[in-house]
C-alpha cells in the first residue's frame, strides 16, 4: 500500500483518521557480511546482555527512510548510538519511483525499549519510532518530492516506510501538525508549502546495502560533500537555530527554533520547554543576532 501526503495548512486544522494498513512485521536488518556482521553482531550482543540481565532486554527494530544523499541521514542517526541506535546502513531502496529507479536510503536498527525510555525522561514521546522521526523531520525537506536541497533527481526522492498502522498514524499526524504550523513557509493558519512525502509499507521491495568502503563516507571525506552540507546547514539554521533579540526595549532574549510555533511545538515539545518565558517574535521586537 502506498500513500502520499500532500498537505497544506488549513484555516482551521482538523484531525483526520489515518488510513488503516495491514500490520507488517519489522523487516530483518539488511546483511552486512562485508563489515564483520554489523547489525547481526549488534543484535547478538544485545541478546547476550539480555541473558545476563533480563531487565535490560532489547527489542531490535528497523526503520527505513530516504531524504537525499544517504550519507547525511547516516551521520544523523549514527549520532544516536548512545541513545539506543544499534546500526545504520546506507543503501539503495526500491518502491518509490514508478520506473524502478532506486533511491538513496538508510536502514536504522534500534533498541526500541532503550530509546523510548531514555527520551521519556527528556521529552514527551509516544514511541521510539517517533524519536527517530523527529530527527528525520529536522534533517529533511518534506516540501520536496523531486530531491532534497542541492541533491536533485529521482535518486534523491524522500520517502518514509512504516511498519504498522500506529506508525502511519504518528507520521501522518505530525506531518499535518507541521503543515498547519507554517514552519516550512507561510504563516500559522495560512497556506504554506505542501508536505508531500510517500509513506510506504516496510520493508522496501529491495534494499541493497552500500559497499563497505562507502560506510561513514561523510566522516571520511567531508570535503566531497562540502557544497551540499553548506546548503543543508543554512536551511537547518534558519528553521532550527536561534535568534537573539530585544522586545519592548529589553534586550538579551534568545529564542530557539523561532519558526516552530503552534502545532509544530506538539511535534517538538522540547522547544516549548526551552523557550518558556521568552517572548514570541511579534510586536515591538528587534533581532540582534541569528
Amino acid at each position: 500500500m502506498r500513500a502520499v501526503l500532500a498537505l497544506r495548512a488549513p484555516a482551521t486544522a482538523r484531525a483526520s483518521t489515518p488510513a488503516r494498513v495491514e500490520k507488517t512485521p519489522p523487516a530483518a536488518p539488511p546483511p552486512r557480511s562485508s563489515r564483520g556482521g554489523g547489525v547481526a553482531a549488534a543484535v547478538a550482543l544485545s541478546a547476550a546482555v539480555t541473558l545476563a540481565s533480563p531487565s535490560l532486554a532489547a527489542t531490535p527494530q528497523t526503520m527505513y527512510v530516504a531524504g537525499g544523499a544517504n550519507v547525511f541521514l547516516e551521520k544523523e542517526f549514527n549520532d544516536l548510538r548512545y541513545a539506543g541506535v544499534l546500526d545504520v546502513v546506507p543503501g539503495l531502496a526500491t518502491g518509490v519511483n514508478d520506473d524502478g529507479t532506486p533511491v538513496e536510503a538508510v536502514a536504522v536498527t534500534y533498541d526500541a525499549d532503550r530509546l523510548a525510555k531514555r527520551e521519556a525522561g527528556r521529552t514527551q514521546v509516544t514511541s521510539a519510532h517517533e524519536v527517530l522521526m523527529r530527527v528525520y523531520w529536522k534533517r529533511a525537506d518534506p516540501t520536496r518530492t523531486d530531491g532534497q536541497f542541492k541533491e536533485n533527481g529521482a535518486r534523491y526522492r524522500p520517502a518514509i516506510w512504516v511498519s504498522n498502522a500506529e506508525e502511519r498514524a504518528e507520521v501522518e499526524t505530525n506531518a499535518r501538525r507541521l503543515a498547519a504550523s507554517g514552519v516550512y513557509g507561510g504563516n500559522r493558519g495560512e497556506a504554506t508549502a505542501a508536505i508531500a512525502i510517500p509513506i510506504l509499507n516496510t520493508p522496501p521491495p529491495s534494499f541493497a546495502p552500500a559497499p563497505a568502503e562507502d560506510f561513514g563516507k561523510l566522516a571520511k571525506n567531508p570535503k566531497l560533500f562540502e557544497k551540499e552540507q553548506k546548503t543543508r546547514d543554512a536551511a537547518f539554521k534558519d528553521l532550527w537555530g536561534f535568534v537573539q533579540f530585544c522586545a519592548d526595549r529589553v534586550c538579551g532574549y534568545v529564542r530557539f527554533a523561532p519558526k516552530c510555533v503552534g502545532e509544530c511545538l506538539d511535534v517538538f515539545p522540547e522547544y516549548r520547554e526551552r523557550n518558556f518565558g521568552v517572548p514570541e517574535l511579534t510586536g515591538n521586537i528587534k533581532i540582534t543576532s541569528k
